[in-house]
């Protein structure tokens, strides 16, 4: 049997915990009543994963795949902990041999960091609040991440209800359900599909994914 770092596999991180802990190929998925129970703690993928599969589905996610060739990161800047090997591992040198086929590829963004003596790392919680803008918009939103809405419950532009709508004004489509939306969407779906294989097969672990409510 293959033995696999765990430098090169997926990290999860834990409601109320702190740091990642690595994921395996026997996770057991998440599920809302697990969750509600107690059973179950909610896990999110970390960062770093995030943005190695934007380097190689591109940013621009499902819907926009439509619409757009993959946009991609030029470049990746860290503020402190900068390490060029484990970086460029953790967002996309572990996947080098991924065979996608265009218009997707693995991309392989500039990588920095901020010049001048790094600031002691302090432990403890980070903040839960986020804050996104795009050029159009009126407003910056402020975002609460762990309850994925806005202040006093409003949902947020980033929800995926609000994209699908978005979508279906620009597109014209019928946008009763998100997951048979995408589904029609094929170039994207078959790179994704290429990527959870190579995972898998890499043994680096699953991709953790939040149940539907």
């Amino acid at each position: 049997k293959a033995v696999v770092s765990t430098q090169s596999t997926g990290r999860s991180k834990m409601e109320s915990g702190q740091g990642t802990n690595p994921t395996s190929t026997s996770e057991d998925p998440l599920t809302v009543d697990g969750l509600m129970m107690g059973h179950q703690r909610l896990k999110t993928m970390s960062c770093s994963d995030k943005v190695s599969r934007w380097n190689v589905l591109g940013l621009q996610g499902c819907l926009l795949s439509e619409f757009l060739e993959p946009v991609y990161l030029t470049s990746l800047t860290l503020g402190c902990l900068y390490h060029h090997g484990h970086l460029s591992r953790a967002v996309c040198c572990r996947y080098n041999d991924i065979p996608l086929a265009p218009p997707y590829k693995l991309n392989h963004p500039l990588l920095g960091c901020v010049p001048g003596q790094e600031a002691e790392r302090e432990l403890g919680k980070t903040n839960e609040m986020s804050m996104n803008w795009c050029a159009g918009d009126e407003t910056v939103e402020v975002l609460d991440g762990c309850r994925g809405r806005c202040a006093k419950g409003v949902i947020s532009r980033l929800a995926r209800v609000s994209i699908l709508r978005e979508y279906g004004e620009f597109s014209g489509a019928d946008c009763k359900d998100y997951n048979k939306v995408k589904e029609r969407i094929g170039g994207y779906c078959e790179a994704k599909d290429v990527y959870n294989k190579f995972v898998k097969e890499k043994n680096y672990g699953v991709w953790i994914k939040k149940p539907a409510y």
